[in-house]
């Protein structure tokens, strides 16, 4: 577990420190290097010996948790100071472990399971040795998959992505958990805007990010920047008030960034742009760069390493002895098979052929992607289960027919080739001879079938119509065939190692899917189109009796849910908020919140949701938050259409109480900041 900062002790040890390090200490407090090649005796020395003499803070490319004890001894038993050394690693979607991609585990909407996959990769990173991981991005929604027509907002989905990502990596509030260092990267939402237009929106919705992570308690680190040089400028003058005192205490990156370029004479680059150590420190002492812009910026270092408890880190066979136990790789993978199940999204199931049952007599699976170990892995390398593997450890009876011809190039399933018509001929004889057929589709580089995937389709729906359509791309499809969509799809993505066994328990039954799109599916000539929020259940909810009322320093909403099914169920109820200009309402719904309600059948209970500061408030540019009265539309729902609403006045004394009432106006950073 990473320790709470400011911590009175740690603050003691740090200021201790710094009193007596050197500028060039100082300096080496921000410098990233590789470890070097065992082979290469003279990088080992040159290493070594800026080990020795304070000039690394941090050693990236690490092969083993015995190589990152051997350097970390050397730096604590033979440099001046003993200053212990950080290990970053890019984490991705796992290391041993391969668990959902982002933007199919956002799909679930369940920042529990979310946090535990998060914590499975912290101790398989710790077994490799790494101490601070390189995540998590928090472009989550890729740009292409956003809704740019601009009717749902999803940042606050992100914002929970993110703060449960950083919660599990850390191992904020278990003490059971040996965490790692955590870096939230706001780069490529404030790297969204288009070159040349304004970054308000997107800077703002960096800040609500940021925001939620921190509110949490504390985060290792953070990374400022954007795709321009003119992205990048406004992004670090938009995040300036981190540097303020009290206001952040984890280490900024950009701002090493900048210090980089600051002693080069030159603009701050995204990537590579390594720490000149002796550039810095003439820069200093020729007062180019404030010693006190220096010594803030190894502060924070010296405090993420008091938090990871590296000053009391015990080394050699002491270190051996210390670790504990670690979860098995089998139970690495259970939680992996959690998360991986609750990423489905049912988009459709009418009439209903879901579940799997009696009813649904012998069952033909087509599509190569069935039998694809890699596909789940979203380019990692390794293998997942495939939901051909899943069916056979269910003992579940099937054939398969690949129903496309294989295609030998690097551009998958594209244009209808001469083989594809043998194919699908084949795969409409073995649907004409079964009662239910499960077609899979792989990843794809667009939101629409390809044309070979869409005359299979249609051959096949003209020999029958109990057809499950299962999409295994990051990207999710409600494709129309004919005039109309198909009545089953069932949206997967890219779950990784255990993808298959997660898909074949959902469509049998051994579990539920329980996902929600977190982007919305766009209505065109191919598709009907889908909701944000969307995902159906084997359970039947229904939302009654909304309210809402005002009190004094907040709004309350609520709506009673009931399952109408006779089996259980979870469904995730939906906030949404947008304000009136003036006697104009925008289209734009913003998501404010969301909670996971698990119902027996039968079971009515009643969902309430608090409106305050954060669900209504913006950000200035000092970081603050600050809360408007007007007219405001709130709406309660299972998705962002299928809802239950109302309008309420806010007045200013309301809204000025929602500002109030919270940490008389402490910054947005609650976690981070100091009354």
């Amino acid at each position: 577990m990473i320790h709470s900062m400011p911590d009175p002790d740690g603050e003691r040890v740090v200021s201790d420190l710094l009193a007596y390090m050197t500028t060039e200490e100082k300096a080496g407090q921000l410098a990233i290097v590789t470890a070097p090649e065992p082979q290469d005796r003279a990088e080992v020395e040159r290493f070594t010996q800026a080990l020795r003499s304070g000039r690394v803070t941090a050693v990236e490319g690490i092969g083993s948790k015995i190589q990152a004890e051997a350097f970390q001894q050397i730096a604590i038993e033979e440099s001046r100071l003993g200053i212990p050394l950080l290990f970053p690693m890019e984490t991705g979607t796992g290391i041993e472990t391969i668990f959902p991609a982002p933007v199919a585990a956002a799909a679930s909407w369940d920042m529990e399971a979310i946090s535990n996959a998060e914590a499975v990769i912290a101790q398989e990173a710790h077994a490799l040795g790494c101490n601070w991981a390189l995540a998590p991005d928090a472009g989550y929604l890729p740009s292409n998959m956003q809704a740019e027509d601009g009717h749902e907002s999803q940042v606050d989905l992100v914002a929970a992505l993110a703060a449960a990502r950083v919660r599990g990596l850390q191992g904020l509030g278990d003490p059971s958990r040996e965490g790692v260092l955590a870096c939230l990267d706001l780069s490529p939402i404030i790297g969204k805007a288009a070159a040349g237009s304004a970054q308000g929106k997107e800077i703002a919705e960096a800040m609500r990010v940021a925001a939620k992570v921190a509110e949490q308690g504390y985060l290792g680190s953070i990374s400022v920047g954007g795709g321009t040089v003119q992205q990048r400028r406004e992004a670090r003058k938009a995040f300036s008030f981190l540097e303020a005192a009290g206001a952040f205490d984890g280490i900024i990156l950009s701002e090493w960034k900048a210090l980089a370029a600051a002693a080069r004479d030159s603009e701050p680059i995204e990537s590579g742009d390594s720490m000149p150590v002796d550039a810095l420190v003439a820069a200093v002492e020729r007062g180019k760069i404030p010693l006190a812009r220096l010594d803030d910026a190894v502060t924070r270092v010296l405090r993420a390493k008091y938090a990871l408890g590296l000053f009391t880190l015990p080394l050699g066979k002491e270190a051996v002895r210390s670790r504990g136990s670690l979860p098995t790789p089998i139970q690495n993978r259970e939680t992996a098979l959690t998360l991986a199940k609750r990423s489905i999204v049912l988009l459709r199931n009418e009439p209903a052929m879901l579940p799997l049952g009696f009813d649904s007599g012998d069952l033909l699976v087509i599509g190569a992607p069935a039998s694809d170990r890699r596909a789940p892995l979203a380019g990692r390398t390794g293998y997942a289960a495939s939901l051909i593997d899943g069916l056979e450890q269910l003992g579940v009876p099937h054939k398969f027919a690949p129903g496309l011809a294989l295609r030998h190039d690097n551009d998958g399933i594209g244009r209808m080739i001469e083989a594809d018509s043998m194919a699908i001929g084949m795969a409409c004889e073995a649907a004409k001879r079964t009662r239910t057929v499960i077609v899979t589709l792989g990843p794809r580089t667009g939101s629409d079938l390809a044309e070979a995937e869409r005359q299979l389709l249609a051959s096949l729906r003209t020999v029958t119509d109990r057809i499950v359509l299962v999409t295994l791309g990051s990207t999710p499809l409600d494709p129309i065939i004919g005039s109309e969509p198909l009545a089953c799809v069932l949206h997967a993505g890219q779950l990784g190692t255990m993808s298959g066994h997660a898909i074949a328990e959902i469509l049998t039954g051994e579990a539920a899917p329980t996902g929600k799109l977190p982007v919305a599916i766009k209505a065109s000539s191919q598709s009907h189109g889908l909701p944000f929020g969307h995902g159906l259940h084997y359970a039947d909810f229904a939302l009654t009796d909304f309210t809402l009322d005002l009190a004094s320093d907040r709004v309350v909403a609520s709506v009673s849910i009931r399952n109408l099914a006779e089996v259980a169920g979870v469904e995730t109820v939906q906030l949404y908020l947008r304000r009136y200009r003036g006697n104009h309402l925008p289209s734009r719904l913003h998501l404010r919140g969301f909670q996971r309600i698990s119902l027996a059948p039968g079971e009515r209970r009643s969902v309430t949701f608090e409106i305050g500061r954060k669900e209504i408030g913006q950000h200035r540019e000092d970081g603050r938050y600050f809360a408007e009265g007007g007219r405001y539309d709130v709406r309660i729902g299972l998705s962002s259409k299928r809802v239950l609403g109302g309008e309420i006045e806010v007045p200013d004394a309301i809204a000025r109480a929602m500002t109030s009432s919270f940490g008389h106006g402490q910054t947005s950073f609650a976690g981070q900041r100091r009354a």
